[in-house]
């Protein structure tokens, strides 16, 4: 096991644009980092940079006490599984498993010794005699795991190794690394655009965009308080909902006007709106934190929609709903009868929203 270091790593292909852009980040000793954000961010690009497959343009790279700029791939002590899985189809899982370690000339007797371990943890010890070609999706990838695992590197590296596999399988092979991780304790950066397989997975999640890391933060940590709006609009399954205006005080109580309606704020959101450049800004509410509003002399700030699409998710549904404006939003509530297209009001969590500056990267005013 190691620490990985990167030190205003630079990628450009063209000498112009970088894909990567002056990345500082430290993973730790059997620590498990997941680089996540949409296509283009240079997650990918970062990870390659990291495994030997992409030059680098500028800075360095640190794996346990080693610079490896320009180590090549094969002796940077890392172990690599990628999204094809990429085994060979005329070899067993057995010989498949055991490759790597028969080039680097290990005796025989530590390399079965190897394979039967990790195919066990794996539980594919009945497949060692078959190939590919005879394996299933899920089977494959527990191979391509197990080819990495024999080499016991210093350093797993994971380009979107579940892409390829179905909904219940991906959510299993998911949970089974992160049991592999907990058990194994080997330092880990795995790359993926899902954000719910980033939050699940990782110790700590890197939030990726433009070639910039946006956030890093414990899986808590980049959900509860987002340093930006598109953090806040990336991470959290349904997303953020986000509504333009301003925070003004007509009777000495802070209130946020937008999307055609006004909405009472507590006083650490209204402090908040201080700091902001400008008069606009933008509000954050999460769709789980409406809730319907049962009790008409309640205290708690509310909101009336107009409902227009429930969806039933069992204990749960999703309320697609208007503002007066005709902006319209997702709320996630409890499972209850709702009328279409007529209004309802919701209490707002208040306490749980964020004000963020207009623009795309704008920062979280209610955490600075």
């Amino acid at each position: 096991m190691a620490q990985v270091s990167l030190n205003q790593l630079v990628k450009s292909y063209d000498g112009k644009t970088n894909v990567v852009d002056g990345i500082d980040l430290t993973v730790g000793d059997g620590e498990f980092v997941v680089l996540v954000g949409p296509s283009g961010c240079g997650k990918s690009t970062t990870l390659r940079m990291v495994a030997g497959l992409e030059d680098i343009t500028g800075g360095t790279i640190t794996i346990g006490d080693r610079e490896v700029n320009n180590v090549p791939p094969k002796d940077r002590d890392i172990a690599m599984v990628f999204q094809s899985y990429a085994l060979y189809p005329h070899m067993t899982v057995y010989k498949n498993m055991a490759f790597g370690l028969k080039l680097r000339k290990m005796p025989n007797s530590v390399i079965d010794q190897r394979v039967q371990d990790a195919a066990s943890k794996l539980g594919i010890t009945h497949l060692l005699d078959r190939k590919p070609k005879a394996l299933s999706g899920g089977q494959r990838q527990r191979v391509a795991l197990g080819r990495a695992i024999v080499r016991d590197p210093a350093c797993f590296l994971f380009d979107e190794p579940l892409s390829n596999l179905d909904a219940k399988l991906r959510a299993q092979t998911r949970a089974e690394l992160k049991q592999l991780h907990q058990d194994l304790k080997t330092t880990s950066i795995y790359v993926t655009h899902d954000q719910e397989e980033a939050m699940t997975l990782g110790s700590r999640v890197v939030v990726m965009s433009g070639g910039h890391i946006q956030q890093a933060g414990t899986p808590l940590e980049v959900y509860a308080s987002p340093n930006n709006r598109f953090v806040a609009g990336f991470i959290g399954m349904p997303p953020m909902n986000f509504i333009d205006g301003q925070v003004t005080s007509p009777d000495g109580q802070p209130v946020f006007e937008g999307g055609g309606t006004q909405l009472a704020l507590n006083k650490q959101l209204a402090t908040a709106a201080q700091q902001a450049s400008t008069k606009r800004v933008v509000l954050g509410l999460r769709p789980e934190h409406f809730s319907l509003q049962r009790d008409a002399s309640s205290d708690a700030p509310s909101i009336e929609l107009q409902v227009r699409v429930v969806e039933p998710l069992g204990a749960m549904m999703d309320v697609y709903a208007e503002l007066p404006d005709g902006q319209r939003i997702l709320l996630r509530t409890e499972a209850q009868p709702l009328g279409i297209d007529r209004p309802a009001t919701f209490s707002v969590a208040i306490d749980k929203a964020h004000l963020f500056e207009q623009s795309e990267y704008g920062k979280n005013l209610s955490t600075s």
